[in-house]
């Protein structure tokens, strides 16, 4: 795969840092506590034989990109990529689809372990957004699962209340393909609001 020549590449990761802290500095006026994710499902990819992509040289662009975003730092992925990779990254923030990798995501105990006693914070993507995934699974089942994957961890070390105190939840995955456009995704915020009650009721 032909690589981006050194010089574009940075001018590339630099554009985007500025324009992440323009839209930041917006949002922290409207909220203090307010953060942003970095979207990149790409990363999934990133060390397929398909890339040509070594993690050092990975780890050094990511850390040269991310040095220039104001924190809190955060990445959201919808797909499966190298969890042990992210974890060690200087991110405070990262946001995952445990809905659908929740099982692969609990093998990396120790980097878990690392990145929480950080300080970082994970954000459990439980509640599916596409309509046909959110109408066949019910709250309670959901919230079972989430528990389940934190059960888990728990019995491979991670103390409790650190994981529940270095918490969130949101929706699993974007959604920009439902014929009912924002509907089932409104739909899927309410549901983690209610999870929200129910754990917190539980663990809080």
């Amino acid at each position: 795969m032909p690589q981006i020549p050194g010089h574009l590449l940075t001018t590339m990761l630099d554009f985007m840092a500025r324009r992440i802290n323009v839209q930041l500095t917006r949002l922290k006026e409207r909220n203090a506590n307010a953060f942003m994710f970095v979207d990149e499902p790409g990363l999934q990819f990133l060390f397929s034989a398909m890339a040509g992509y070594g993690d050092i040289k990975a780890r050094d662009d990511m850390d040269y990109f991310f040095a220039q975003v104001d924190r809190p730092r955060g990445i959201h992925l919808c797909g499966n990529p190298d969890w042990d990779f992210l974890l060690r990254m200087d991110l405070d923030v990262l946001s995952l689809d445990v809905h659908t990798n929740g099982e692969i995501f609990v093998s990396y105990a120790k980097a878990i372990q690392k990145f929480l006693d950080r300080g970082g914070v994970l954000v459990w993507g439980m509640v599916p957004t596409g309509i046909e995934a959110f109408e066949k699974e019910a709250i309670p089942y959901l919230t079972e699962r989430l528990e389940d994957v934190w059960q888990t961890l728990w019995s491979k070390g991670i103390d409790r209340d650190l994981l529940v105190s270095q918490s969130m939840l949101s929706p699993a995955t974007c959604c920009l393909i439902n014929p009912d456009k924002e509907k089932t995704v409104e739909r899927a915020f309410s549901a983690v609001n209610q999870m929200k009650e129910i754990l917190g009721n539980k663990y809080l």
